[in-house]
């Protein structure tokens, strides 16, 4: 199966095609594309559904580069393979063009796995997708926030910098960011406030974003009040994911969390942080599907979701897993309403919603089971498959 393939097993859905809904209401078939609704008519177990296509899109991440001046050891550039580069203007004009069709959009995030104050073009970027009225994001290792770049920020309207911080202090920092200060860093948000205090302005809000391991996560409660003490609007706790064997004994993910973590400290992580599962449970909730969102890497790739835009290894657990992306189109080739509305995607967000796939990371037959090697294929034949995602279980998280 070609890499970009979409498919669903047949025992959860046989066919499907477009329709065209009439002012009264009326089906027509065959299919139709200009009326002035749509709709998905999808063939179930138990009969049919009819799914109006809309572009209802509401949050698209930007990856506008895989570049970055860290060489950290959590990153996912220590197992992948893919080029690295910035999003050419031309790429960018094409997003641009196709933001303005979609009318339920509220959100834009700049990041991805690359570090978007090193693209060149990064300020006219953040500026035209705020003069679309769109609420912007961005996030950062934080290195390079200069005075000059916090003021073009402050000036363009961002209204949320969140900065990466895997510690609260140089000792545990400087080990998992390879080639980082933490000492510039914080003194780089400290000017933020500062300059935002001098100006009179509350955007951008400061956030935070925390990778747990075993080496760091002792100094969560430090961080915790560090994070108070800095003015952060929220703090974003994710558990890391190995890229690399040497990262495998850091994982948490067994860890009793149904009591107090830190003690009496704990007040602190509940009142603001978002904290993730640090045990496999068997809720699974999609926020990139349920959020409607969708990502973009910097060549106009269009992915459902951070997990599935680049070719790279990871370990589940003990096992390395190859995960495949899943590319869903190309914003110079179609619309990212025509993306959106492709019937491929809608019946993969309705699997994903719905969560038809089986539970690989607890399955009694994991053992000699070939499928879980790759994410192309499950053994249910969704393709691709999200069957051991970590990100659906609440272990691993983003903004």
């Amino acid at each position: 199966m070609k890499k970009n393939a979409l498919s669903l097993g047949t025992n959860i859905f046989a066919a499907g095609e477009i329709v065209k809904i009439t002012r009264e209401g009326h089906i027509d078939l065959p299919l139709s594309f200009d009326g002035e609704r749509q709709a998905l008519f999808i063939r179930t177990e138990d009969g049919f559904r009819i799914i109006p296509l809309v572009a209802d899109v509401k949050k698209i991440y930007v990856e506008v580069t895989t570049q970055c001046n860290f060489s950290c050891l959590t990153c996912i550039r220590n197992s992948w393979r893919d080029e690295l580069g910035h999003m050419g203007g031309e790429t960018f004009a094409r997003l641009m063009d196709n933001l303005g069709e979609l009318p339920h959009l509220q959100t834009v995030h700049f990041g991805g796995f690359g570090e978007p104050l090193s693209h060149p073009g990064i300020f006219e970027m953040l500026k035209a997708v705020k003069g679309l009225g769109l609420r912007t994001e961005m996030i950062t290792n934080g290195s390079l926030l200069s005075e000059k770049f916090i003021k073009e920020l402050i000036n363009l309207g961002l209204d949320v910098l969140y900065v990466s911080l895997d510690g609260p202090d140089e000792e545990e920092y400087n080990q998992i960011r390879q080639g980082a200060d933490f000492n510039q860093v914080f003194n780089n948000i400290l000017n933020l406030n500062r300059i935002k205090k001098e100006l009179g302005v509350d955007n951008p809000k400061l956030g935070i974003e925390f990778v747990a391991m075993k080496k760091n996560f002792h100094k969560l409660p430090k961080l915790m009040r560090l994070a108070w003490e800095i003015k952060a609007h929220t703090v974003v706790v994710t558990n890391v994911l190995p890229y690399h064997q040497s990262l495998k004994d850091e994982i948490l993910y067994d860890m009793d969390d149904t009591g107090e973590l830190f003690g009496n400290q704990s007040w602190l992580l509940m009142m603001q942080a978002q904290m993730p599962y640090m045990k496999l449970r068997t809720e699974r909730y999609c926020k990139f599907i349920e959020e409607k969102t969708m990502s973009i890497n910097f060549k106009g790739n269009v992915s459902p979701c951070y997990a599935l835009m680049h070719s790279y290894r990871c370990f589940i657990y003990d096992r390395e897993k190859e995960i495949i992306p899943c590319h869903l189109g190309n914003i110079h080739e179609k619309s990212l309403r025509d993306i959106w509305n492709d019937p491929g995607y809608v019946n993969f967000r309705l699997a994903v919603k719905n969560f038809r796939f089986p539970s690989c990371t607890d399955c009694k037959f994991l053992d000699g089971c070939s499928m879980a090697d790759t994410n192309e294929m499950d053994c249910w034949g969704n393709s691709p498959s999200c069957a051991e995602c970590l990100w659906s279980r609440k272990i691993i998280a983003c903004p």
